[in-house]
């Protein structure tokens, strides 16, 4: 009963940590965010992934997604929705995962530190999806550890051919890292003598039936694209595959940036210090007060992280830890396998935020090794737990506040499809803001509009599709003559009298590129012969334009007689 009734809580604590965003994103990109927007809608309304416009994740989410825009509308705030509630599975399972090795009130801590410790995919709503069936996952096989009971280890399988679904690599990292958990649960079943579980089934589902499907489903959706359009969307191979590093690179990168967010919380802390010690009376601010609050108690978590890591493993040499180091060892073995195996991303690559997807069994490892070693010192258990309850009421009473001062008339997307508030600078809204009602008023309802290099933004906000299947142009991405031929014909073809140029056309990144000069020469030369500008918006042309910045805007139409 106490475990239900903490579930509850967990589930209410995280409603009130995510909601409150429903209506408010702190960054939101042209590119990235547009091209999933774009897709949700597009899918939404019967049209096909991969075969009638460029997605290079698996084809789950923008299904998933979808519903939300057919059932609460289409707008970004029904994703921002679908996102949240993904947000809150994910901590249910964390909590879950957590009651099998822990207390249930040191369960429903962990899940609180998990709110407040994992990084958001800021870039996708895809991923998101990813972590709440890899928790899911997770606890699967510490219920099988526990139980025995052999439906949770076809769960986990469940859970894997999910993830596969959303990003092939990651569904091959969690079957492989599912495989080995389970037999490493079997030897340790062994030694204790329980009964030997009959496993065959699992093995044989997992190597056979589970690919098996994931090749079956990738074929068919995939069926009719060239080699090279499927290198696009699923780029693992080939000059599409993800920027190269070395390991030692990645590991060095790794330690280099969780320094820089320790070194944030110091000066956060001595930025709070030095405005007290000037003006004593600043904390009679609310605000000021509570930043001031959190900045302290933040400075504890690294020192009460590394301790209790440090404490835990030595109280597991000792003779009154005998009774659980089997599970222990056990518990270590499986959070590392799936660290290990959900950086491999990130180690091929040294991109940060890749390292997110390994980030959730980080935060249960150290949650466990602090209840771990806490649970040996019993003064401390109600200190600790304070300490994690004031920091999660405080964190979450701040991002209300914060997230509500942010939500200020210039930072509102205001088309119907929009009508959510951005953290993004004023002009770059304005920018989408002025465009997007220019192109309603002007453009006839079913006039379409090209958007170069990447304007999947625009195709949402203004609800009209692409006249291309293919929606993203730079270097990265290898576009063929032939494909750029292909886009010409489609542009004839649907009679498109307007092109759109971002002041992302000319970039000094070399896996983005100029336009016309490192990729789409054919375009390039077709836009300049049958189209003249006649209208801008937005950005300093004269400074690289941004991911989520500095957004400028060309609109061309095509000369009178040209074709």
């Amino acid at each position: 009963m106490l475990k239900k009734h903490f579930l509850l809580l967990t589930l209410l604590a995280s409603a009130l940590f995510f909601f409150c965003s429903l209506h408010y994103q702190y960054i939101l990109s042209q590119e990235d965010h547009g091209r999933d927007l774009y897709t949700f809608a597009q899918v939404s309304q019967g049209k096909h992934i991969y075969k009638d416009m460029w997605w290079e994740y698996g084809p789950l989410m923008p299904y998933y997604y979808a519903l939300f825009d057919i059932l609460f509308g289409l707008k970004i705030s029904s994703v921002l929705l679908g996102k949240a509630i993904l947000n809150i599975f994910g901590c249910l399972f964390f909590y879950l995962a957590s009651c099998e090795i822990m207390s249930t009130p040191w369960a429903f801590l962990s899940a609180c530190f998990f709110m407040l410790q994992q990084h958001d995919f800021f870039y996708t709503y895809n991923h998101i999806g990813g972590i709440a069936l890899f928790l899911m996952l997770f606890w699967q096989i510490l219920k099988y550890f526990r139980n025995g009971d052999q439906k949770n280890i076809f769960l986990a399988l469940g859970s894997c051919l999910l993830i596969g679904f959303i990003k092939i690599n990651f569904g091959i990292s969690a079957l492989a890292a599912t495989f080995l958990s389970i037999i490493i649960i079997e030897i340790i079943h062994s030694r204790l003598n329980k009964k030997k579980q009959r496993t065959k089934p699992f093995y044989l589902i997992g190597l056979l039936i589970v690919p098996l499907l994931w090749g079956i489903v990738y074929c068919f959706i995939l069926n009719g694209l060239t080699i090279t359009e499927i290198n696009q969307c699923l780029p693992y191979f080939g000059d599409n595959k993800p920027i190269i590093s070395t390991p030692l690179q990645s590991i060095k990168g790794y330690w280099t940036q969780n320094y820089i967010f320790f070194l944030t919380d110091w000066l956060s802390f001595l930025e709070s210090s030095i405005l007290i010690t000037q003006n004593p009376t600043q904390l009679l601010k609310p605000f000021v007060l509570l930043t001031c609050s959190i900045a302290v108690l933040k400075l504890f978590i690294y020192p009460l992280i590394f301790g209790s890591i440090i404490s835990a493993f030595w109280i597991s040499f000792t003779k009154k830890f005998k009774s659980r180091l089997l599970e222990f060892w056990l518990i270590q073995s499986v959070l590392w396998l799936f660290i290990v195996f959900n950086l491999h991303e990130y180690i091929v690559s040294n991109i940060w935020y890749r390292s997110f997807w390994s980030q959730p069994f980080l935060l249960f490892f150290c949650f466990f090794m602090i209840s771990t070693a806490i649970s040996f010192v019993p003064k401390f258990r109600f200190l600790a737990g304070g300490f994690f309850i004031s920091l999660f009421i405080l964190v979450t009473i701040n991002v209300w506040i914060v997230t509500k001062n942010s939500c200020t008339p210039d930072k509102f997307l205001k088309a119907t499809t929009g009508q959510i508030y951005v953290g993004n600078e004023s002009g770059w809204v304005s920018t989408f803001n002025e465009v997007t009602d220019y192109l309603n008023k002007n453009l006839k309802k079913d006039e379409l509009f090209f958007a170069m290099p990447c304007g999947s933004l625009f195709y949402y906000l203004t609800n009209k599709p692409s006249p291309s299947r293919q929606t993203i142009f730079f270097n990265l991405f290898h576009i063929t003559p032939q494909q750029e031929l292909s886009v010409i014909r489609e542009l004839e073809n649907k009679k498109v009298n307007y092109v759109l140029l971002s002041n992302r056309i000319k970039t000094k990144s070399p896996e983005l590129g100029e336009f016309g000069k490192s990729y789409c020469r054919l375009i390039y030369q077709y836009v300049g012969k049958n189209f003249i500008p006649f209208y801008s918006y937005g950005g300093n042309w004269n400074i690289p334009a941004g991911w989520a910045n500095n957004h400028g805007v060309i609109l061309l139409k095509r000369k009178p007689g040209a074709s």
